[in-house]
């Protein structure tokens, strides 16, 4: 179902890999897990993990790039990238300079960075099967690569949250269509269900509105995640401990994509009109005890994956209603709304870095999907990841 050109690429890249790996007597299979079993919480730890170090500029590394995520610090990048009928997970330096694969067979969901930066966690499919929502594993690799850990077997379903203090992993595991949030051990200890039945999966997997998306608050003491309990899906928050599950606002729409603010008083997130569409989403906040309904953005096309500035005072988000998807800011209070790529490619996914100074996302404006970085103003933009023709 690929296109002949990213076999190609795709067969290309594995001949440059092995040729690396030959020259530095590495086993690209030395860390592999072990084959799928009945679903288990258990901590493996999995023995050191090839490396490919090699820089980005017109390297193998830009083709149909997703997913940039800054490390805590701000140094450095994660990224996933797509290699034939699944995804890597790389990181590079900041200035593009040099990167490693970190993993292979990872999905299409975003590495998430530990608050000390020393690991990432990614969701990996097993060996033999085809990449999906379902059946996959919890990782924790090493920022380094050179270790890893499986944390649990089977069916996780949803980007994993770090908790801020780096103690704990929430993930999502879906069994017969029915989503349940969990919490486990950063070693993979202790796994304990926090929500169950959280969202009957609506569409084909993976589709919009088809995740709870549980995020830690900043101080770690609640939990806000989406469900459909209600019929359409909203936000709850609950206890660490899965305890006082409520839901927020209580409107007919869908809510979608909740996020902190940094003091942890206010929830950004996006509202539509339908259960799998995004075109009719605009930007709404609300408190974290339910009051203060408030919408930020009101225009007929999407507006959504919203974002705050880790000063809290202005709130990043995607938008389709330039005719393609650009980047804008919004103050928190709805006031100062900005266009910043202004740019007719496809500019999505934007990330913060910790000092509030850049952004990272991807672009497909040099005729590839690559990651670019741009100061918090819109200017200077620059390519992180260059493109394979």
């Amino acid at each position: 179902m690929w296109s002949n050109r990213i076999v190609v690429v795709f067969v290309i890249a594995l001949v440059v890999v092995a040729a690396v790996d030959a020259v530095r007597g590495s086993d690209p299979n030395k860390s592999a897990p072990p084959s799928a079993a009945p679903t288990t919480t258990a901590s493996t730890a999995v023995a050191q993990n090839s490396v490919v170090h090699r820089s980005l500029v017109g390297g193998d590394m830009a083709h149909d790039v997703r997913s940039p995520v800054w490390s805590p610090d701000g140094r450095r990048i994660a990224f996933t990238r797509l290699v034939g009928d699944g995804f890597l997970l790389a990181v590079t330096t900041a200035h593009g300079s040099q990167s490693q694969i970190l993993k292979r067979r990872t999905v299409d969901v975003r590495p998430v960075w530990s608050p000390d930066g020393r690991g990432l966690a990614v969701i990996c499919y097993p060996r033999g099967l085809a990449p999906q929502l379902v059946h996959n594993d919890l990782y924790v690799v090493g920022a380094a690569g050179v270790r890893q850990r499986l944390l649990t077997r089977n069916a996780v379903a949803d980007t994993p949250a770090w908790s801020p203090d780096g103690r704990k992993i929430l993930f999502v595991r879906r069994h017969a269509g029915i989503d349940d949030v969990y919490v486990t051990n950063a070693d993979g200890t202790a796994t304990q269900l926090l929500a169950s039945g959280v969202r009957p999966s609506s569409g084909a997997l993976g589709a919009v509105g088809s995740l709870p998306d549980p995020v830690w608050s900043p101080d770690g003491h609640r939990i806000a995640f989406i469900s459909n309990r209600a019929g359409v899906s909203g936000i709850y928050v609950m206890n660490s401990d899965g305890s006082r599950q409520r839901r927020l606002a209580r409107g007919a729409a869908s809510e979608f994509a909740p996020v902190w603010s940094p003091d942890g008083t206010t929830i950004a997130f996006g509202l539509g009109d339908g259960e799998e569409s995004r075109y009719n989403d605009d930007i709404y906040v609300i408190n974290a005890d339910g009051s203060g309904l408030r919408r930020l953005t009101s225009d007929p096309a999407g507006d959504f994956d919203p974002v705050w500035s880790p000063d809290g005072r202005r709130i990043f988000f995607q938008t389709q209603r330039d005719g393609n998807a650009e980047l804008y800011v919004i103050k928190a209070d709805g006031s100062g709304e900005r266009n910043l790529t202004r740019n007719p490619a496809y500019d999505s996914s934007p990330a913060i870095a910790p000092s509030g100074r850049r952004i990272a996302f991807v672009t497909t404006r040099n005729g590839s999907q690559q990651v670019f970085i741009i100061n918090v103003d819109g200017t200077d933009p620059r390519p992180l990841t260059h493109v394979i023709r």
